[in-house]
């Protein structure tokens, strides 16, 4: 006996095969079964209603059939192939399925007194081996009784699979395969002049996806596309920002060590000066020296007492490094790449021409750098790293999201509203500092600003939900929302 098949799709001829006759028929089946006779307000002229037993002899189905019952048995294969790849879930996990039978037949097992003997329990075995059995078109003998069974059988057995298959379903199976787009294809024989190659597409999971769910196809394409966009924007994004925190910590780095060195030297002043002050109070008065520091430094070395020549020694090596500090931060403010830092906020000239025509800096240039890098501190770091937060996220998502076949359409709008809160999230994290206090940090030398308003910022576009729901929360407390006005007398 050749195994059951079900009719998933054809245009319908007016014979039982329509749901209006198929309903019919299976009134008039019951009718027959019970006894009982025509209601008085039929037309006792009309023609009989159909059997439900006849063979149908056209393989033409119902629309509602083609739309349907074929898209569900492809649905059913891919929820089929999907748990039996699942060590967490087995294929035999949907249990025994009781089979229709029919009032009138015992063709399945059953009695013809369907009340007083149960419908036929099929295991899990002969459950997968008749809908594997299933083929569209079906078999021309099949009974319109026979392809109703099939495609109550087909729609438990989908039923049962998508519980299983949870948190996964047939949707978003046949959505991940279509998203990935699994290819295999090969060349049929060489061209010729005549006959050019022809390229062959064989089977795949994603083919099968496609049948169940011609729908999705364009959402899927496009969805792709968009991910494979999303990635490449954020390895570039990812890129400017690692070289932009680079050359902006450097730079702090550059300003901090000036400020620690101008410290330095001007304590080391301070000592030499109260020094000298001390030494010329237990002389007489024509003997004092008033030199100022560089001069006793330098050209006046060898008349300075050892103390004197001791703090001399620490005043040249923090004066060296003073006027260093200065001159690497003027380099860096002027020599690519670092240079480009000033276009979107212009700045003097921190090189000027001496006497002799060499470039020199000056320290007063060494405050509007930091104020620059002050900027990209507070602003616009923050907005980078949110955004790559935000990839990093979305990309970590649907990478999940695929792992468990869980991918659906909704996501690639999901996707579109997450990157631009995203966003939102980095640049709101500037709000919450000023260029001022960063300068401050930046000459206290830590340089620790730069790096938390970047990683909060990465933090808020990571996860940009718990941001939004922290400034929720912060507006209930800030402008007491949900406390009641206390009433007056």
């Amino acid at each position: 006996m050749s195994s059951p098949t079900l009719d998933l799709g054809q245009t319908p001829s007016p014979d039982p095969a329509s749901p209006v006759g198929g309903a019919t028929a299976a009134a008039t089946a019951a009718a027959s079964a019970t006894g009982a006779t025509p209601a008085s307000g039929e037309s006792p002229g009309s023609s009989p209603p159909p059997d439900p037993d006849r063979t149908v002899s056209s393989q033409v189905g119902s629309p509602a059939e083609q739309l349907i019952l074929q898209r569900d048995l492809n649905e059913a294969l891919l929820l089929m192939d999907f748990i039996s790849g699942r060590p967490d879930v087995h294929i035999w996990d949907i249990g025994d399925i009781k089979y229709p039978v029919r009032a009138d037949k015992s063709a399945h097992g059953g009695s013809t007194d369907s009340g007083a003997n149960p419908a036929p329990t099929l295991p899990p075995i002969e459950v997968i081996r008749r809908i594997c059995a299933l083929r569209y078109p079906p078999q021309e003998n099949l009974s319109l009784s026979e392809r109703a069974d099939n495609s109550a059988l087909l729609l438990c057995v989908k039923d049962k699979l998508n519980s299983i298959a949870h948190p996964a379903n047939g949707l978003t199976i046949a959505y991940t395969y279509m998203f990935l787009e699994e290819t295999a294809q090969s060349t049929g024989d060489e061209s010729t002049e005549q006959q050019p190659a022809v390229i062959i597409e064989k089977g795949t999971r994603a083919t099968v996806a496609k049948a169940a769910y011609p729908g999705l196809i364009p959402s899927a394409k496009r969805f792709r596309c968009f991910h494979r966009s999303v990635a490449r924007v954020g390895a570039a994004i990812t890129t400017l920002s690692a070289i932009l925190l680079w050359m902006v910590v450097y730079g702090v780095q550059l300003t901090s060590r000036f400020e620690e060195d101008q410290k330095s030297a001007t304590d080391v002043t301070s000592q030499i000066y109260a020094l000298v002050d001390k030494e010329n109070a237990a002389i007489a008065a024509e003997r004092q020296s008033h030199d100022s520091v560089p001069t006793r430094c330098r050209a006046g070395i060898d008349a300075q007492s050892n103390q004197v020549r001791l703090l001399c020694n620490q005043w040249s090596y923090y004066q060296a490094r003073y006027e260093k500090s200065i001159n690497d931060v003027a380099t860096f403010a002027n020599k690519w790449p670092s240079d480009w830092l000033t276009v979107p906020f212009p700045t003097s000239a921190t090189l000027e021409k001496n006497k002799a025509g060499d470039s020199i800096a000056t320290q007063e240039d060494v405050q509007s750098i930091t104020l620059v890098l002050s900027a990209y501190a507070s602003y616009v770091l923050p907005v980078l790293f949110g955004l790559v937060g935000t990839i990093a996220s979305f990309l970590r998502d649907i990478s999940n999201r695929i792992t468990g076949s869980i991918l659906s359409p909704r996501d690639e709008t999901l996707a579109i509203i997450r990157i631009i809160l995203g966003a939102i999230a980095g640049l709101a994290v500037g709000l919450f500092f000023t260029p001022s206090s960063v300068a401050a940090q930046i000459s206290s030398g830590a340089g620790v600003l730069t790096l938390s308003a970047s990683g909060i910022a990465f933090l808020a576009g990571y996860g940009a939900d718990g941001f939004f729901r922290m400034i929720d929360a912060m507006i209930t407390r800030v402008f007491s929302i949900d406390q009641k006005p206390t009433p007056t007398r």
